[in-house]
């Protein structure tokens, strides 16, 4: 395969992942069984108290099965984080010397945190679960800080990348001491939502360069 189509290849796989975790977890919320980890007896999923990894338990806070929205989160997690390991397979060919390959390791490395946590729910596999989320997110907090730095150095920078990938450590940081603080309430599930979803459009924004790198090669 040249250069050209595993570029393309790379950059779909990173789009199509970051789409479908927008839109499928929405979905497996309308199916969550309800409680939250601090209120068991609250019903249905409730947006700024609920983890999004709460969707993936086999069981609902609440002790009703989630039968639809683990299997629709546990998948779609499971997609992204493969979607991520092979978008980063072809880091090294966009950002240039060890830089890229620095990127592309840490990057798979994160994409197999999330693989992790897919396959590991909460209430079932805890430890290796909250392992899955320190692999992705400490990896993620790397990635985002090496990306900031070889485009702020770069002359060809784009200016918006710089912007949201210096959003994207400060914020991943910021997540990453509120589990060291040990930190509980709607504040540290703010931020995880927050997290996640600039993580997609983090994503999409790569991808897209990706596929216009894919049509200069």
């Amino acid at each position: 395969m040249n250069s050209n189509n595993h570029m393309k290849i790379s950059g779909y796989s990173g789009m199509i992942g970051s789409i479908q975790f927008i839109i499928i977890p929405i979905i497996a919320m309308f199916f969550y069984g309800g409680g939250t980890i601090w209120n068991h007896d609250a019903i249905g999923y409730t947006f700024w108290e609920n983890f999004l990894s709460d969707l993936g338990r086999t069981f609902a806070h609440n002790g009703v099965e989630n039968n639809i929205s683990s299997p629709l989160f546990n998948t779609s997690l499971g997609l992204f984080g493969t979607s991520i390991v092979l978008l980063h397979s072809s880091t090294f060919r966009l950002f240039k010397s060890v830089w890229g390959y620095l990127i592309t390791l840490t990057g798979i490395i994160s994409g197999i945190g999330m693989i992790i946590i897919a396959l590991a729910p909460d209430n079932v596999l805890h430890d290796l679960h909250m392992l899955g989320v320190w692999v992705w997110l400490v990896a993620l907090l790397i990635i985002a800080v090496l990306i900031f730095i070889y485009d702020f150095r770069s002359k060809e920078r784009n200016q918006h990348f710089v912007i949201i990938s210096l959003m994207m450590a400060i914020l991943v940081g910021y997540h990453i001491s509120q589990g060291f603080m040990d930190v509980r309430g709607p504040l540290i599930v703010a931020t995880q939502k927050v997290v996640i979803y600039l993580n997609c459009a983090w994503y999409l924004c790569l991808s897209s360069r990706f596929l216009d790198q894919g049509k200069m090669i």
